[in-house]
């Protein structure tokens, strides 16, 4: 029987890394028997009771869940005390069943780091393949920038297209090759894993994600910190600096997909196609520049500093929103407010200030921020209290400080279940993956 709980625990981590890593890369339908997620939900739902039966890291998960419930608590009162009517309450459901749900299916999965880790290089090892072929018939892969045609990513009738296909790629890649250097930095000596983790950030640059690109180099010289200590740590990050300021300043580098995406951002953010603050007015920003392409659509987008400021602003305003800020939802609401109109579905959170410290700040005040980041650096803190981590520990914390350095600069909250989960996964992952059944 404990065999057969074993299996089955292993089963549970396998099915529900596919869920996370490939739903959030838009690739479940490459796997898709029916033409749907069932399958995945199913082999999920028949395997976690004996995935909880054969799960032993209660203790050290206890602490960590139980602030997780109470910052839930606490941003569920805030959503009824502080907003009105006419927010959608689909989002709070949507808050819900991302925290804890996928936190808990994190813990369960990370205690078979093997499950975990495979699916993700799994994973990058088909994104590999896909970039020659995008090479191939664009000829760049920025300039392309059509994955969804190659990787057989549907179009969901009456949905705009997801434009950005790359970073999904560049995280899919980024997270796969996390566990393969831990293996190498293991395995065999530091300058082969160093070279290989050279080799895949300048990847990274022909991709084009900027966050990608900047943190996997951070992530890399942490792994290296843990295992070989800070001389060959300090080698590896001043190396990374050199490739990523040849990167950018250098003309061999001008060709890369990440400098002509911070070069286009700049130029549409000259022609107004960004919102740009404004003086002397109660709008703090000025929306008359829109950027017109000839086609009668209206091209503004938002540029970071636009969403920090507002954020930050507006955290800060009194006493009472710093301590409890505005309440969940609120910022889609409130920067609708100044824009109205222009947010498709500002009920619905359409838009978040792409920084988790300020969104749970502007909407939870800084208890929210204290809550959830007590929860968030649980597991860096007890890897660092490992005096020889595992690999599989190791490599799951690894990945999870991918996904939490991503998080200061891209996605929200209520939505990020990939934080989430590996965030449960790290903290499961470490001890766990030594102790073998009796």
């Amino acid at each position: 029987m404990q065999r057969i709980e074993q299996r089955a625990a292993t089963v549970f981590s396998l099915s529900a890394t596919v869920l996370v890593l490939f739903n959030y890369l838009f690739f479940l339908k490459w796997y898709q028997y029916s033409g749907s997620r069932l399958w995945v939900a199913a082999v999920i739902i028949a395997s976690a009771p004996f995935a909880v039966v054969a799960f032993r890291g209660y203790r050290q998960s206890l602490l960590p869940t139980a602030i997780l419930i109470a910052y839930c608590s606490y941003t569920s009162i805030g959503y009824f005390a502080s907003r009105g009517p006419e927010f959608n309450i689909l989002y709070l459901s949507q808050f819900l069943l991302t925290t804890a749900p996928f936190f808990a299916a994190g813990v369960l999965a990370g205690e078979r780091p093997a499950g975990l880790t495979g699916v993700a290089v799994f994973a990058a090892a088909a994104l590999l393949i896909a970039l020659p072929i995008a090479w191939m018939n664009y000829g760049s892969l920025w300039e392309g920038d059509d994955f969804r045609n190659i990787l057989g990513i549907p179009q969901i009738p009456g949905r705009t297209p997801y434009y950005s296909y790359y970073q999904l790629v560049a995280y899919g890649i980024a997270i796969g090759s996390i566990p393969v250097f831990v293996w190498l930095l293991t395995k065999f000596r530091s300058p082969t894993a160093e070279i290989a983790g050279l080799a895949v950030t300048l990847l990274l640059a022909e991709v084009g994600s900027r966050t990608v690109f900047l943190i996997l180099p951070v992530v890399f010289a942490a792994l290296v910190f843990r295992t070989k200590g800070i001389v060959h740590a300090a080698i590896f990050l001043t190396l990374s600096a050199v490739l990523v300021a040849g990167v950018f300043f250098t003309p061999a580098g001008k060709s890369l997909a990440v400098v002509q995406r911070m070069e286009g951002e700049a130029e549409r953010y000259e022609q107004g196609a960004i919102f740009k603050p404004k003086t002397g007015e109660n709008n703090p920003y000025d929306a008359s520049g829109a950027f017109d392409t000839g086609d009668g659509g209206d091209h503004r987008t938002w540029s970071r500093r636009t969403l920090f400021e507002f954020a930050l602003e507006g955290w800060i305003e009194s006493p009472a929103t710093f301590a409890f800020g505005h309440g969940l939802g609120s910022f889609s609401l409130d920067l609708t407010g100044i824009y109205p109109g222009w947010i498709p579905a500002p009920h619905d959170g359409e838009i978040y200030p792409h920084n988790w410290i300020l969104e749970a700040g502007y909407e939870g005040g800084v208890i929210a921020v204290a809550l959830l980041g007590v929860v968030f650096t649980i597991p860096f803190w007890r890897i660092l209290r490992e005096r020889q981590p595992p690999a599989g520990g190791l490599s799951i914390t690894g990945m999870y400080l991918l996904v939490f350095g991503a998080a200061f600069l891209s996605g929200g909250i209520v939505l990020n279940y990939t934080l989430f989960f590996f965030c449960g996964a790290a903290l499961s992952a470490q001890k766990r993956c030594e102790i073998k059944p009796a």
